[in-house]
């Protein structure tokens, strides 16, 4: 992934920055809450000396799913494999099948979550994905050949329809969700993964349909995190080859696409000073200029 990625994602979502964003409307309640409460136990348990924490928010990518016995995280997943290389500690909460609004309700009532979020010096944001996929996916019949599928003219209108609300979802509850963690522990650095298309070129229509939304929500994603000078992981260019980053017949990474995200998590800390000074005025002009005398000078 090209060093450039991440700051040409940026300069779009500083222009998308100019339009407001609402407060979000509070999705139903999240299914696997007793899961967070049953981790959180299981946290409070480890070795009290260990200061730099890793607290990893999302759904079953945060999670691992696929990888383990999925009754519990798995160790091959991204936030530990970040964690370890840090010499930090992950507190994986990924719960497999949450959208942005559970998150953000999880937040909002969780106390055991907030309180992992208050003790955590790095936190992860790993959300959205099911806000655009459940709708595609729901619309398969069971067992069919993605690679074979055409929707009717009816089906299509109405994914356009679930996807466009999607992606406004993932726009506002992210907003909402970056703004309760820096509320809550002002100190952590907070990475947030952009999304990555899961389907091959080969399943035609699916891969077509998930890239647009993908596209239009990413650029939602970089807008939120680049407001509050949050550094994006970028998921969308590094996970490009889903006959080897993403398991068969599946949505959710291989041990390889897990590694490569924990990558991408490393690189975007890396660039976490520049996108914190990308939330002030003064910053936002230097990197512009930074980028404009690179594009001149030819660098890139």
């Amino acid at each position: 992934m090209s060093a450039l990625g991440p700051w040409l994602t940026a300069l779009g979502a500083m222009v998308f920055l100019s339009h407001a964003i609402g407060q979000p409307d509070v999705l139903s309640p999240p299914q696997g809450a007793a899961d967070v409460h049953v981790a959180s136990a299981a946290h409070a348990a480890l070795a009290p000396d260990e200061t730099h924490v890793l607290v990893a928010l999302g759904d079953s990518i945060t999670f691992g799913y696929n990888l383990g016995n999925n009754h519990e995280p798995s160790p091959l997943a991204f936030p530990y494999l970040l964690a370890k290389k840090e010499g930090w500690r992950a507190v994986d909460l990924g719960v497999p099948g949450w959208t942005s609004g559970d998150l953000l309700r999880a937040l909002r009532t969780n106390a055991a979550m907030r309180a992992d979020v208050a003790a955590a010096q790095v936190i992860t944001v790993d959300i959205g994905s099911n806000d655009l996929l459940l709708p595609a996916l729901a619309m398969l019949p069971k067992g069919a050949d993605w690679a074979r599928v055409t929707p009717t003219s009816s089906q299509a209108a109405t994914l356009a329809s679930k996807l466009a609300q999607g992606i406004q979802d993932v726009r506002s509850n992210l907003a909402s969700i970056l703004s309760l963690l820096h509320q809550d522990n002002p100190r952590a650095t907070v990475v947030v993964y952009d999304l990555y298309n899961p389907f091959p070129v080969s399943d035609k229509w699916l891969h077509q349909t998930a890239e647009s939304a993908i596209v239009a929500a990413n650029v939602a994603i970089a807008a939120d995190a680049v407001a509050v000078g949050d550094p994006v992981a970028d998921a969308y260019d590094t996970l490009t080859d889903p006959s080897a980053d993403i398991l068969p017949h599946d949505v959710h990474p291989t041990a390889l696409g897990q590694r490569l995200l924990a990558e991408a998590g490393e690189q975007a800390l890396a660039l976490a000073p520049m996108f914190q000074a990308a939330a002030t005025p003064q910053g936002q002009n230097a990197i512009l200029q930074w980028l404009g005398d690179g594009l001149a000078d030819g660098a890139w």
